[in-house]
This record gives C-alpha cells, sequence and structure tokens, in this order.
C-alpha cells in the first residue's frame, strides 16, 4: 500500500468529536433560528381597537385577521369592531395566547408571513379558555373582522364571505367598506406569490 499511512491514535479520536462538535452547533444554530413559541394568559386586556390589545402598556396583535382601523365615517367601524372585542372578552373571560398560529390547520395555502411582530406589536394567536374558541375567527364569523390572507393562509376565508353574504356585524353597517378591506387583505404582496 504504497502512500497510505496509519492515523495515529490521538487523531482517531479527535475527529468523531470534532464531528459531534460540528453538528451540535448546526443543532443550536437551528434552534436559535426557531425560538420557541411565545405563551400568555390574557386576564384583563384593554382593547385598543377590534384586533389589539394591550397589557402593561405593550401591545399585542390578534394575527390572521383584521379589524378595520380607519374608515369614511369618523372611525365607526373601528369604534365597533373594537367594542366587540371587549365583549367578547367580557363574555367569555380570559384568554390562552401563543404567537404559533393556532388555526393553521384551516389554512387553505401556505402561510406566507409567520412574523412574531408587526407595527410594534407582538402577534399573537388566542382562544378563550372558557369554550377554546379562536377569538380570530370568532371575529371573523360575526362580521368584525375579515381574513388577512397573508398571516392566515386563508383559514378564515369561508367564515368572512359568510357573514360578507348574510351582512353579519360591520358587513352591514358598511358592506363597501368591509369589502374594500377585504381585498386589500386578499392580496399577497410580491414576496409572497409563488
Amino acid at each position: 500500500m504504497s502512500g497510505f499511512k496509519k492515523w495515529p491514535t490521538h487523531q482517531k479520536i479527535i475527529l468523531p468529536i470534532l464531528v459531534v462538535l460540528g453538528f451540535g452547533m448546526l443543532v443550536n444554530e437551528t434552534q436559535i433560528r426557531e425560538p420557541k413559541p411565545v405563551n400568555l394568559l390574557v386576564s384583563n386586556p384593554e382593547i385598543v381597537d377590534g384586533d389589539t390589545f394591550r397589557i402593561d402598556g405593550r401591545r399585542y396583535r390578534l394575527i390572521g385577521m383584521d379589524a378595520p382601523d380607519s374608515d369614511r365615517n369618523g372611525d365607526v367601524l373601528k369604534t365597533a369592531a373594537g367594542l366587540y372585542l371587549e365583549e367578547l372578552v367580557r363574555q367569555n373571560g380570559p384568554m390562552d395566547c401563543t404567537s404559533t398560529f393556532l388555526d393553521k390547520p384551516l389554512a387553505a395555502e401556505g402561510i406566507c408571513r409567520q412574523n412574531r411582530s408587526s407595527w410594534g406589536r407582538m402577534n399573537l394567536s388566542c382562544r378563550f379558555r372558557s369554550n377554546g374558541a379562536s377569538v380570530g375567527a370568532t371575529m371573523v364569523r360575526h362580521g368584525y373582522a375579515v381574513d388577512f390572507r397573508q398571516h392566515s393562509g386563508l383559514a378564515y376565508a369561508a367564515l368572512m364571505k359568510d357573514a360578507a353574504r348574510e351582512a353579519r356585524g360591520l358587513w352591514g353597517v358598511d358592506y363597501r367598506a368591509m369589502r374594500q378591506l377585504a381585498i386589500e387583505r386578499g392580496r399577497l404582496p410580491e414576496s409572497c406569490e409563488k
């Protein structure tokens, strides 16, 4: 066997150690890229509007849906959506919230944006502890918010269409404004399109 040398004993030990260390670094890097979900019990939030609440001065956004922010009627829709969310929380009690989108199994397509925060607010998906109902799905089903496609993968689209057809909630107040919001939130940014 010309040109072949036997590895010294110390090199036989070092190679497996280096392989194990390299694998460990790879696993650590993967864990850093995918942080653990944030989980919160939300008992008495201050409702800011139909998709935002505050706890101890920190703002949180309900992910997967969007409630009106402003409208041509002097923020009537925004106020009504906020009051409806406030009433839902009053009636159903505490919410279990997480940074993982809980209604992902309802999605009809891949979810483009899964950011943990947007517009200075942490994104959360919440369920009422009393009955397990999704807060986002409830807001959309009752007509106080629309499906936000890039964050939901169309998880709430069928609920939104039913609410619009039956003129539930804000769809019965200003159909045109809700339709415009639904169209805007149904579009995917170019970075999301396939």
